[in-house]
């Protein structure tokens, strides 16, 4: 009869104990689905308009909620005029001046030329070392359209964005986008998540 007990209570307590591990389980992944879905989002980057500072395939850990647009944030984007999600940095707000010297490749906001560097590997391939705010694959010597002439003033609840590939990013100096309206940012990338060798935290 004891033996019978024993047997009864170690099939009682494994029974618990699965129950507790399935519950467990349940509940984890219930919080995940929450935190994934109201807290943070994955966003993946599509084509070469940001290189080298993300490439195309990385996975973006994106913060949407209270996000207050600010200067320089790499940001995702739910457009409406191209009609799908992009990634682009954040250059200029509302009611801030956007001037582009396509001969020299410069850009400035407010008259102030942005701090931005070129980037250029080493001979041998390794990275350079920056100072600068972020760097850009390419100098802004391209007019792709978006306006007749610059400066032009971002409206309110708007703002300017470019890609860091600048010739190669349709982004707000071109015909088809233009100033992008707030509501459209779906929230800031604060990471790479994926590939894990690329697994970085975005400035």
């Amino acid at each position: 009869m004891k033996t019978e007990k024993k047997e009864e209570q170690s099939e009682t307590s494994l029974f618990e104990d699965m129950a507790d591990i399935i519950e467990t389980v349940i509940l984890s992944l219930f919080i995940v689905m929450l935190v994934f879905t109201y807290i943070l989002r994955i966003s993946v980057v599509i084509g070469p308009s940001m290189e080298p500072t993300l490439t195309e395939g990385d996975r973006l850990i994106v913060l949407p909620l209270c996000y207050t647009p600010e200067q320089n944030d790499v940001v995702v984007i739910d457009s409406t005029k191209l009609e799908k999600p992009i990634v682009k940095r954040i250059v200029a707000l509302e009611g801030q001046s956007v001037d582009i010297d396509f001969e020299k490749g410069i850009v400035s906001v407010d008259g102030k030329e942005l701090d931005e560097q070129l980037y250029v590997p080493g001979e041998n391939g390794e990275s350079p070392e920056l100072e600068a705010h972020h760097f850009v694959n390419s100098l802004t010597t391209i007019d792709m359209g978006a306006f007749d002439s610059y400066p032009v003033t971002v409206p309110e609840n708007c703002v300017f964005v470019l890609g860091d590939n600048r010739n190669r990013s349709k982004d707000s100096k071109h015909a088809e986008l233009g100033f992008v309206p707030e509501e459209e940012i779906m929230g800031k990338a604060i990471m790479i998540a994926y590939p894990f060798s690329r697994f970085t935290k975005l400035d």
